[in-house]
């Protein structure tokens, strides 16, 4: 099977796959697939970047602009520093990228971004200043936002205070509500497109390469019939379906996703493959934020609940219903959407499977997502739905933070029943009659006495029994009892957060003697369930020796793990064991993947180390002119983000 370089993180996709196995990004344009558009990648000897022929790129932009270092790169598109000579300000130049054959329909989608973001006028949203196109170049100035992407944010810290992701949302929603009243659609709402200024913290809505206009005229032309446009994991149940044009209710539903993310530490629909991740998109229901975090103000679980609604017509009416809601105002029925008891979406579960063949049929159709991969796709034939989660599976799927994993409570609405709305979630429920359901309702002295009552039989219970004693939530705080009930929960080796916390009392000593032996046990077992933030540990204690005889070969197998899980330290780490040969056969071209992966999202030793193998000509680079002028931009990039080494090699050679 042939492959090609991911345009984000490198790594090798088939030619035919839509994303990227790795890094999860667009494997053509975010736009659309590039065979879909008419561009191609070239076969000739062009550049894959403009950092290796900046001279150009400097020629189409003229005298007045000054062309400074790569700052990023996506799958249509790569973002550079510009100095403005005349007005002496420092701007951001999103240019075409140069392997990319420019064609009308190209060209088009290109020049109705600058069009569609031009005509917007807000401070949630990055402004455009000027297009131009020259010797076959297509390019946009924008500002210069010193600051990081919401995806940047959430890696480094996982989840956000309550206060902050409601800001995040209610400022992002007023960008949109501008963008909808001008017309416009933006149909790729995800982290990486929100971006906090380093400053003021303001939230900047950017990139609308795959907005439209709602103009129904020019609908057919740019994009056509069947063609399933945006990022899976934030994308809307008609997006996914690709069967009509997604309106402002799409946009929505994916800034719900991020909210999600943003309060719970992951997306709401996860899978292996970008098939799996679009079935759940049909055919599940997200469990609500209320199940899952104990201390969620009920207008922020309610909101999201309702914009994340299969059916568009129960979802709110505008951006403005959905900020409002979420402020835990009042929203009118006519502007929340109509609660109804059914809908086409909720689906009893004995006939999910053979409607979700009957999806994978239409979606396969259209000729987007025939492609067949080991590990990526499965062959073209209709699978079957996947299995309703069990209480089991549900605790596994949650990521990691003890308080994200709240099974199932009994009772509970389930898939396909009527979700909470702003206006529901006012009403008083009936008081709770178990431990789960009083612990998930935050009635923590209900809780603490259904779940003494029934923590001999569950394992549930001695989990919450062992968080409300750890948390002084009704009853006083007690760390050694919670410990014991904590550890009987961990012993059993599925609850994925009673080991978690047993694994941290035992490095750190709460509540029990310090044992870095048991620690490493339970942080293996965390890993081996699953949990994304024990790969990362279980690789260190495996390279430092704690708790555990030292392995290098086990420490690069969870390193690679937890870089492919997008662990930023882990993808340095990887890359080092790659240039040693630790752990790993020494492979320089693996090295410099990994620091390539780490650099990019803006990792400073990463950074650094990439800077020297431009410069020094290692890891399959050359010492050439082009390959110099990178390196000292990433040797920059590192000095800026307070790499000591790194300031003090760019002194050294002059920069």
């Amino acid at each position: 099977m042939t492959t090609r370089a991911c345009a984000s993180c490198d790594n090798p996709i088939p030619t035919d796959a839509t994303f990227c196995p790795v890094c999860g990004a667009s494997a053509a344009s975010p736009i659309l697939g590039d065979t879909l558009l008419g561009a191609s990648r070239s076969s000739g000897d062009v550049a894959t970047s403009y950092e290796l022929a900046p001279e150009r790129l400097q020629a189409a932009l003229g005298p007045n602009y000054v062309l400074g270092r790569l700052l990023g790169r996506g799958g249509y598109a790569e973002v550079f520093t510009v100095r403005d000579v005349r007005l002496k300000r420092e701007l951001a130049l999103k240019v075409l990228r140069p392997d990319l054959i420019l064609t009308d329909a190209l060209v088009a989608r290109f020049r109705r971004e600058a069009e569609a973001v031009g005509a917007l006028q807000n401070t949630h949203i990055v402004p455009v200043y000027d297009v131009g196109e020259a010797d076959g170049i297509l390019w946009l100035l924008m500002p210069l936002v010193h600051g990081e992407t919401l995806k940047s944010v959430l890696a480094r810290e996982h989840r956000l205070p309550v206060a902050e992701a409601r800001r995040i949302l209610l400022e992002a929603a007023e960008a949109l509500q501008a963008a909808h009243e001008a017309g416009v659609v933006h149909r790729d709402i995800k982290p990486e497109n929100l971006m906090i200024d380093g400053k003021t913290r303001r939230v900047l809505l950017m990139d609308f390469g795959i907005a439209k206009a709602m103009d129904p005229s020019l609908e057919h032309s740019l994009t056509g019939t069947g063609v399933v446009i945006g990022t899976p994991q934030y994308m809307s149940p008609e997006q996914a379906l690709g069967s009509g044009a997604p309106d402002a209710r799409s946009d929505q539903y994916s800034l719900a996703v991020v909210g999600y993310q943003m309060l719970a530490g992951r997306v709401p629909f996860e899978g292996e493959n970008v098939r799996e991740i679009m079935a759940r998109q049909l055919l599940e229901e997200a469990v609500p934020l209320s199940r899952i975090l104990r201390d969620i103000p009920p207008e922020i679980s309610a909101t999201i609940h309702q914009a994340l609604r299969k059916e568009l017509k129960l979802r709110f009416a505008s951006m403005d219903a959905f900020a409002r809601s979420l402020r835990g105002e009042m929203v009118a029925p006519g502007e929340g959407g109509k609660v109804r008891r059914k809908s086409k979406f909720n689906i009893p579960q004995r006939r999910r499977s053979w409607i979700a063949a009957g999806i994978w049929v239409l979606v396969l159709g259209g000729g987007v997502y025939g492609a067949s991969r080991a590990g990526l796709f499965t062959p073209a034939t209709a699978p079957a739905a996947p299995p309703a989660p069990t209480e089991t599976t549900a605790v596994r799927r949650l990521d990691s933070g003890r308080r994200l994993a709240v099974p199932a409570r009994p009772g509970a609405p389930q898939r396909g029943a009527p979700a909470e709305s702003a206006l529901t979630a006012m009403a008083s429920p009936p008081p709770p009659a178990t431990c789960d359901a009083a612990f998930a309702a935050a009635e923590w002295a209900l809780a603490f006495r259904y779940c003494t009552r029934e923590a001999d039989t569950s394992t549930s219970a001695q989990r919450n029994l062992g968080l409300l004693y750890a948390d002084g939530h009704g009853v006083e705080r007690n760390d050694r009892l919670a410990a014991v009930n904590l550890a009987a929960a961990a012993e059993a080796g599925e609850d994925t957060v009673a080991v978690m916390e047993m694994a941290k009392r035992y490095e750190t000593g709460r509540g029990v003697a310090v044992d870095q032996v048991k620690a490493t046990r339970f942080y293996h077992i965390a890993a081996n369930l699953g949990v994304k933030q024990a790969f990362p540990i279980v690789a260190r204690r495996y390279d430092e020796g704690i708790g555990i005889e030292k392995n290098p070969e086990q420490s690069a197998r969870w390193y690679e793990r937890a870089a492919t899980a997008m662990d930023v330290p882990s993808m340095t780490r990887l890359a080092a064991a790659y240039d040693k040969g630790r752990g790993v056969k020494k492979d320089e071209n693996k090295a410099t993947l990994w620091y390539r992966n780490a650099a990019q999202l803006q990792e400073p030793e990463a950074e650094y180390q990439l800077a020297l193998r431009l410069l020094n000509g290692k890891g399959g680079f050359g010492k050439t002119e082009k390959e110099r002028t990178a390196g000292m931009g990433w040797l920059r990039r590192a000095a800026e983000h307070g790499h000591e080494e790194a300031k003090q090699e760019l002194a050294r050679r002059g920069g």
